[in-house]
């Protein structure tokens, strides 16, 4: 039974290992919505548009609420990207790491139990 846990530790479970880490990172993208986040970054913040009026007065004011409104939609939008990549990386780099740890563990685990064992 032992063999077969370290049969399965360091074939299937190691590929699943290396698979879950980037499946992670997929799921930071996805909740990140980043193509989304792309696609719409020079959009109006909330879609919020003022619609000019008749009078130049009234159609400059407009062209400066659309404007701050993109403004600030971009900014929202730049700074949620640049957070979704700082997550990306740390995710992906702790990824790394537990599946390159993953085959260290059994042999950790024997360590311990030698050090344990003799004092």
């Amino acid at each position: 039974m032992f063999l077969q846990l370290l049969k399965w530790w360091y074939g299937p479970g190691w590929v699943g290992a290396w698979h879950s880490a980037g499946g992670s990172i997929k799921k930071v993208q996805m909740s990140f919505s980043i193509g989304l986040l792309l696609k719409n970054l020079f959009s109006p913040w909330k879609q919020i548009v003022t619609l000019p009026g008749k009078s130049l007065d009234e159609k400059f004011r407009a062209m400066i609420d659309n404007l701050v409104s993109r403004v600030i939609g971009f900014f929202v939008r730049l700074g949620t990207l640049i957070a979704a990549v700082v997550v990306i990386t740390i995710s992906s780099v702790f990824g790394f790491l537990a599946a390159l740890g993953w085959p260290l563990v059994p042999v950790a685990l024997v360590y311990c139990l030698i050090r344990t064992i003799t004092g």
